[in-house]
């Protein structure tokens, strides 16, 4: 039976909420700090059943049931317990293999031993900081006060080529053991000789969300063309889950009202020390899904606050893209932007903590910063333009995973590209009245003239016997027929009859099932006056018309019936106007004209 260690376990815990696991089987409901919902260990009608997140325990009152999210999977899903490990290692993106004792002589001493030494090593840059002009310096110029330094830890790598090894050589530790952690690199040159990785570097200690060093960042104190760089992956450390300042942000609480995302270490300390305490950083510039999912662990909606340049705002806009397979019911992003070729610390010493407060207020939803990146990156200046952009941006819709979401980010979408579309019909209007003063009573009869009066309510009967005659109408334009705004009264409660005899199951019954219905109910006298025989003859062309052509005809009843609503409404600005002759009159013109156009060019 496979073994697991316990640094392992520790880490699968630190990944997973108990509600996230729990709610794959049990529908939670948030109450406080609690989640409940009904047992799954027993059929009920009141929930007894409850979650707690930040003490990692569900408890059952109505069974006794108690414990963590390994004896959930084993009692919900009857597993062994290496089975549970194994199942949830996977939903916390870990690798089961990488956490089995290979032998019965394995000791997690080894785990404990590499904790201590990179502990050692956090200690050694930490004395080096306090005899170092270099980095003091460079904190001082960036105004990062004692305090800071030591809540941070923060150290430093003097340009010594093996000053960390042979001091943790001294401490007894193994040269394999060190190279494991990536503090050292072997020389390609020399057999049997090392070199510090970090070398005349400020050093940023990275811990887990328990406190504990497992890396570390440097920063150049030399102008050297790499900026950063990272300790690399080892037994203790894998840069794509975890960010950096984790541990002290959730120390102010487990679930956090607000948390902040910037591009680098000098950003989260210089945040931190202005009050922003709950901030966070990647290990890099490419924010990775799992840290997101990090994230989220913590707080619902995290706030991305990159560069104000062009490199940052494109990495905002990656990680916005990258979280939306990963979006759910509640959890989303916010985005501030800051001004151009500003980083958060450039911001915070140019302006007050108030300041910075207004512009995290000012912060993007998730939507509007994805449709204004996108929008604000393409050229429609043409018809074609405006086609391959409004293509582009509904497909983005695709990449959601969740079909709610999706729903609502296609309708949102959607809404945005009408409201493109009256933006360019209202500048056609703006120009020709841009030299308004008051229109002439002739120019109004004349605009009047133009404007017909519809048979609409002949249109509307006509519309409704082809619905009852052919109900694959209904099924097809379900939709468009449901947007039908009718002028009379009485035959729109016909079309809401039709509408609830499709929605049901009487698919497979004949049309002449739903004028029956019809005709049993209250309408009887106006579905005789929709098969009156004159109407009829006036329309008699469309009665043997084949299917695809009956479909391109009622297609074309609708279109029609949409524009002469539109004149309708029109006409009757224009009446307005011609009476009060006001600017409150003309703009409620202006509108309608608008109206009018935007359905004549669909």
């Amino acid at each position: 039976m496979a073994r697991y260690s316990k640094d392992f376990i520790s880490e699968i815990k630190g990944r997973l909420k108990v509600s996230d696991v729990v709610r794959r089987s049990v529908k939670l409901t948030q109450r406080g700090a609690e989640f409940v919902g009904l047992s799954p260990f027993k059929n009920e009608k009141t929930p007894s059943f409850t979650v707690n997140d930040q003490k990692e325990f569900y408890h059952c009152f109505s069974t006794s049931e108690h414990g963590d999210i390994f004896s959930f999977i084993m009692k919900t899903k009857g597993l062994t317990y290496p089975e549970a490990i194994e199942t949830l290692a996977r939903q916390a993106g870990l690798d089961p293999e990488k956490g089995k004792i290979k032998d019965n002589n394995y000791n997690e001493q080894i785990n404990l031993n590499l904790f201590k030494l990179i502990d050692e090593a956090k200690n050694f840059y930490i004395e080096n900081l306090k005899i170092s002009n270099i980095p003091k310096l460079y904190l001082d110029k960036r105004d990062v006060n004692k305090e800071i330094i030591s809540k941070f830890e923060i150290g430093y790598a003097n340009n010594q080529n093996n000053d960390l090894f042979n001091f943790l050589k001294s401490k007894g530790f193994e040269v394999a053991d060190i190279l494991k952690l990536g503090l050292i690199k072997k020389s390609k040159y020399k057999e049997n000789e090392y070199y510090d990785f970090f070398r005349n570097r400020l050093i940023f200690p990275i811990k887990d969300y328990r406190s504990r060093v497992i890396a570390f960042g440097g920063r150049e104190l030399d102008n050297s063309e790499i900026k950063y760089i990272n300790s690399s992956d080892s037994i203790i450390f894998k840069k794509s889950f975890n960010l950096y300042n984790i541990s002290l942000a959730i120390e102010e609480k487990r679930n956090l009202d607000e948390l902040y995302l910037v591009e680098g270490y000098m950003d989260a300390v210089s945040l931190y020390q202005n009050g922003f305490k709950t901030v966070v950083a990647p290990l890099g510039t490419a924010v990775t899904k799992f840290q997101l999912e990090a994230m989220w662990r913590y707080c619902k909606c995290p706030t991305i606050i990159f560069d104000g340049d062009e490199a940052g705002q494109k990495a905002a806009l990656r990680a916005a893209r990258l979280s939306l397979p990963l979006l759910k019911p509640e959890y989303s992003l916010k985005v501030c932007i800051l001004p151009n070729n500003t980083d958060p610390d450039d911001y915070l010493k140019q302006n007050s903590d108030s300041d910075f407060k207004r512009l995290l207020n000012k912060s993007q939803s998730l939507s509007d910063f994805i449709w204004n990146s996108e929008y604000g990156n393409s050229d429609i200046s043409t018809p074609e333009q405006k086609a391959g952009f409004e293509k582009k941006i509904i497909s983005i819709t695709n990449e959601i995973a969740d079909k709610t979401i999706a729903d609502y980010y296609k309708k949102y979408f959607n809404d945005k590209i009408i409201q493109l579309k009256r933006s360019d019909n209202v500048n056609i209007i703006s120009k020709q009245y841009k030299n308004f003063s008051k229109p002439s009573r002739e120019a109004l009869k004349s605009e009047r003239a133009n404007l017909t009066q519809p048979e609409s309510i002949i249109r509307e009967k006509i519309m409704l016997w082809m619905m009852i005659e052919n109900r694959r109408l209904v099924d097809k334009y379900i939709e468009e027929i449901g947007n039908i705004q009718f002028n009379d009264k009485n035959l729109a409660k016909i079309c809401s009859k039709i509408l609830d005899f499709c929605s049901q199951d009487n698919k497979n019954l004949e049309n002449k099932d739903l004028k029956t219905y019809l005709e049993a109910s209250e309408f009887s006298k106006l579905i005789r006056s929709v098969y009156n025989p004159s109407l009829l003859e006036t329309y008699k062309f469309l009665i043997n018309k084949q299917q695809v052509e009956q479909e391109k005809s009622f297609e074309e009843l609708l279109k029609i019936h949409s524009v002469s609503l539109s004149n309708e409404t029109l006409d009757q600005a224009v009446l307005d106007l011609e009476k009060n002759m006001d600017q409150e009159s003309f703009e409620n013109f202006v509108k309608a004209k608008m109206e009018s156009l935007n359905k004549d060019n669909k």
